[in-house]
C-alpha cells in the first residue's frame, strides 16, 4: 500500500466501479471519477486505515460537562464601532482579507449546547472527523471560509513583525492596556485616537477570532496581529481557527466524561455547520440581506427541535450545501457549472486577488498540517472527498500522521508553493458517489464498530461489579435520544387522540360543563406555549449538560402534559408500545386514559353528576401526577447509576487506548 503522494497528483482521474451514495442498494456502474489522494492503492484486505472513536456515542454524552467560553455575542457598542470603522478602513480590510469576517462577527448566533454535544460525541481525534454509521464528515477549511469569512491564504498567525514602526505600534497598545480592561473602557479610551483602528482590531481578535478561556475582553497576545492587519497584511486565519476547534473537539471527546472542559474556540461554527448540513433539524433560515455574509441567515434563530442526536447519527446529510443557489449570496468562484481542470501558475499562487479563490480550493482539498494558537492539528480532506464534490475511495492517513511538528514545520507543510499544481474543479451539481470497495470497507468497519460497542458495554466484563437485581425492568441500554424521541412521538399521538375525545364530549354535553372544558383547554394551551419558550431559553444558557439535568429540565414541561394522563411507560427497549397504555413501575399502576374516558362518558349520562365528576377527575389527576413524579425520580436514580458506570467504562477505555500499539501505514 502506497501512502505517499505528490502535490501534482492531488486529484486522480480514473475509471472505477462506482455506486451512488444517496441511493440504497444501487447497482455498481463502471465510470470515470475523480479522487482525492492519498487513498489505498492495493487490496483493502486486512487494511485498518479507519480510526474510530469510542463506541455508543449517544451514551457517552451522559457525563459531558463543557463550557463554551469562546462563544461571544456582539453588543450594540461593538456593532456601532464596526459601522464607524468600516466607513474608514474598508479598503484595508478587503486587502487583508478580514472584511467578510468582521461582518460575520456582527451577527448573533444563539448557543445550543445540547445540539453541539450531540454532534461532538461522534468525533474521532485521530482523524479529526465525525464518524457515523453512514460515513465520515468534518468541518473543513471551506466551511471556515464560507461561514465565518476567514482567509485560507496569507501569512501565518505567528509571523514576526517586519518593521520597527510596527513594533512601536505594539508598544503603544501595551502601554494603553491597563490590566484586564473591559470592552467599554477599551472603546472609550481610543475614540478618535490615532491608534483607534488597531484598538478596534484588538477587540475584534480578542472576542471573535481567538477568545480565551477566561472570558477576557482584551488579550495582549493579539496586539501584533492587529498591527499587521491594520497595515493591510493578509493573515491566514482559517487554518488557525480550525486547528483550535479540532483541538477542543478532541478534548471534549477524550476528557469531558471525567472532567470539566473549557472550550475557547469558535463553536458557533459547529452549530451553524449542523444547520447547513442537516436540513431536517434546523430552524427556518432567514433571507440574507443584500451584501451580507451567509451566516446572516441564522442570526437570532434558535433550535426548535429536541432530541436531534439520533437524526444526526443516522444521516440525511447535505454534502455540498454551499453549491445550491441562495438569494442575495454569491458562492465562491470554484463552484463552477461545468467541471474543468485548472493549472496553478505564478499569476495565481501568491497574488491575493479574485483568483485567490482557486488557490484556496487547492488548500481546502490538500492533506496538510494546521497551525493554531499553540497547537498543531492534522487535516484530512481525503476522508471527506464528497464534501468537495469528488468521489470517495478508501482513504489513508498521511505519511507524517504521528510525527510531532513544530509550528514552523507545520506552517511550511501547509503553505507549500502550489505553482504547477493541476486542479480539478467538479461541477456544483455533481452527485456524491463512492467506489464499491469503499462501500464494502465501510460496511465492514461499521460492523466492527457495533461489535466493539457490544463488547465494551458488556458491563460485567469491563467494571468490577454492577448489581441490577433491584431493577424491575431488564437492563438493555439504548440511546437516550432514541427513547426520548419515541416518547415524544407517542405523546403527540396521545395528545391528538385526547383532543378528539374532548371534542366529542363537548358536543354531547350541552350543559355548563361544556364551558368549563373549553376554558380548561385554553389554559393548557397557554401553559404549553410558555413552557416551550422557557425550555428554549434554558437550552441556550445551559453549558453543563448531564443526564440528571436533562431529566430535571424535561420534567418541568412534562408535569403540564402529564395532567392529560397520556404518558407511556419508560422502557429501555427499541420497541416502545403504543398509547394509550398503563404507566407502571413496580406495584404502582396508573389507569389508561381510555378507561378513564369511558368512565367519564358513563358518568356524564347523569344529569346532576357534573360536580361529582369534576371532583373525581381532580383526584385522579393528583394520583396520576404523584405516580409520574415517583417514576421520574426512580428513572433519574437509575440514570445516575448508569452515569457512574459509564465513567468507569471510560477510564477503562482510556487505559486500553494508551496500551494499544500505534497504527502505522505502510
Amino acid at each position: 500500500m502506497d501512502s505517499t503522494f505528490r502535490d501534482e497528483d492531488l486529484v486522480e482521474e480514473r475509471e472505477e466501479l462506482m455506486v451512488s451514495y444517496s441511493e440504497n442498494n444501487s447497482r455498481p456502474i463502471m465510470k470515470k471519477a475523480h479522487f482525492l489522494k492519498p487513498f489505498v492503492t492495493s487490496s483493502i484486505d486486512g487494511f485498518q486505515g479507519m480510526l474510530r472513536p469510542s463506541p455508543s456515542p449517544e451514551l457517552k454524552a451522559s457525563s459531558l460537562s463543557v463550557s463554551f467560553r469562546g462563544w461571544r455575542l456582539p453588543n450594540k457598542k461593538f456593532q456601532f464601532w464596526v459601522k464607524k470603522m468600516v466607513a474608514l478602513h474598508k479598503p484595508t480590510w478587503l486587502k487583508s482579507g478580514i472584511f467578510e469576517a468582521i461582518k460575520a462577527s456582527t451577527y448573533r448566533i444563539h448557543k445550543n449546547p445540547s445540539l453541539i454535544l450531540s454532534l461532538a460525541q461522534n468525533w474521532c481525534p485521530e482523524t479529526n472527523a465525525f464518524v457515523f454509521p453512514w460515513g465520515e464528515a468534518t468541518i473543513t477549511l471551506e466551511d471556515v471560509n464560507v461561514l465565518l469569512g476567514f482567509s485560507i491564504s496569507g501569512s501565518s498567525v505567528f509571523a514576526s513583525l517586519q518593521s520597527s514602526e510596527m513594533k512601536e505600534a505594539v508598544e503603544k497598545l501595551q502601554k494603553r492596556c491597563q490590566g484586564s480592561m473591559k470592552q467599554e473602557s477599551w472603546i472609550s479610551s481610543f475614540v478618535d485616537d490615532e491608534m483607534e483602528h488597531e484598538a478596534f482590531l484588538v477587540l475584534w481578535l480578542s472576542k471573535f477570532v481567538f477568545p480565551d478561556k477566561f472570558c477576557s475582553s482584551i488579550s495582549s497576545d493579539v496586539f501584533p496581529l492587529a498591527v499587521r492587519l491594520a497595515r493591510g497584511e493578509r493573515i491566514a486565519f482559517a487554518p488557525a481557527v480550525l486547528a483550535n476547534l479540532y483541538n477542543d473537539l478532541g478534548h471534549i471527546c477524550v476528557l469531558a466524561s471525567i472532567q470539566n472542559v473549557l472550550a475557547s474556540s469558535l463553536f458557533k461554527l459547529v452549530q451553524v455547520w449542523i444547520w447547513e448540513r442537516f436540513k431536517s433539524i434546523r430552524p427556518e433560515a432567514k433571507v440574507i440581506p443584500r451584501g451580507q455574509p451567509r451566516i446572516a441567515q441564522w442570526s437570532g434563530l434558535k433550535q426548535r427541535f429536541k432530541n436531534v442526536g439520533l437524526i444526526i447519527f443516522h444521516g440525511n446529510f447535505d454534502w455540498r450545501p454551499y453549491s445550491e443557489p441562495l438569494e442575495n449570496w454569491n458562492p465562491p468562484r470554484f463552484y463552477v457549472e461545468e467541471a474543468k481542470w485548472v493549472r496553478i501558475d505564478e499569476s495565481l499562487d501568491g497574488d491575493y486577488d479574485d483568483d485567490d479563490e482557486f488557490v484556496s480550493f487547492a488548500r481546502c482539498v490538500r492533506v496538510s498540517k494546521l497551525v493554531g494558537i499553540g497547537v498543531v492539528e492534522n487535516y484530512y480532506p481525503n476522508r471527506v472527498a464528497m464534501q468537495f464534490g469528488l468521489a470517495q475511495d478508501v482513504p489513508v492517513l498521511g505519511t507524517n500522521h504521528r510525527r510531532n511538528f513544530t509550528e514552523e514545520e507545520a506552517w511550511d507543510d501547509y503553505n507549500k508553493p502550489l505553482v504547477g499544481l493541476k486542479l480539478y474543479f467538479p461541477s456544483r451539481v455533481a452527485t456524491a458517489s463512492v467506489t464499491t470497495r469503499y462501500r464494502d470497507w465501510w460496511a465492514k468497519s461499521v460492523s466492527e464498530m457495533r461489535k466493539e460497542s457490544m463488547e465494551t458495554f458488556n458491563v460485567s466484563s469491563t467494571v468490577d461489579h454492577y448489581d441490577d437485581s433491584d431493577d424491575d425492568i431488564p437492563l438493555k441500554i439504548v440511546p437516550l435520544s432514541q427513547v426520548y424521541q419515541k416518547l415524544d412521538d407517542e405523546m403527540k399521538k396521545a395528545k391528538h387522540s385526547t383532543n378528539k375525545r374532548r371534542k366529542r364530549a363537548r358536543e354531547d354535553d350541552e350543559s355548563a360543563a361544556e364551558t368549563e372544558d373549553d376554558e380548561s383547554a385554553d389554559t393548557e394551551d397557554d401553559e404549553s406555549a410558555d413552557t416551550e419558550d422557557d425550555e428554549s431559553a434554558e437550552t441556550e444558557d445551559d453549558d453543563n449538560m448531564t443526564i440528571a439535568q436533562r431529566i430535571n429540565s424535561r420534567k418541568k414541561s412534562d408535569d403540564i402534559e402529564n395532567t392529560e394522563g397520556e404518558r407511556s411507560r419508560l422502557v429501555a427497549d427499541n420497541n416502545v408500545s403504543g398509547l394509550p397504555q398503563k404507566l407502571a413501575y413496580g406495584d404502582e399502576t396508573v389507569a389508561t386514559t381510555q378507561e378513564e374516558t369511558e368512565q367519564k362518558n358513563n358518568e356524564n349520562k347523569s344529569s346532576n353528576g357534573v360536580a361529582a365528576e369534576k371532583e373525581e377527575d381532580d383526584e385522579r389527576l393528583k394520583q396520576r401526577k404523584l405516580a409520574i413524579k415517583e417514576l421520574a425520580l426512580k428513572t433519574e436514580a437509575r440514570m445516575l447509576k448508569v452515569e457512574n458506570t459509564l465513567a468507569k467504562i471510560k477510564q477503562w477505555k482510556l487505559t486500553r487506548l494508551h496500551t494499544k500499539k500505534p497504527l502505522v501505514s505502510s
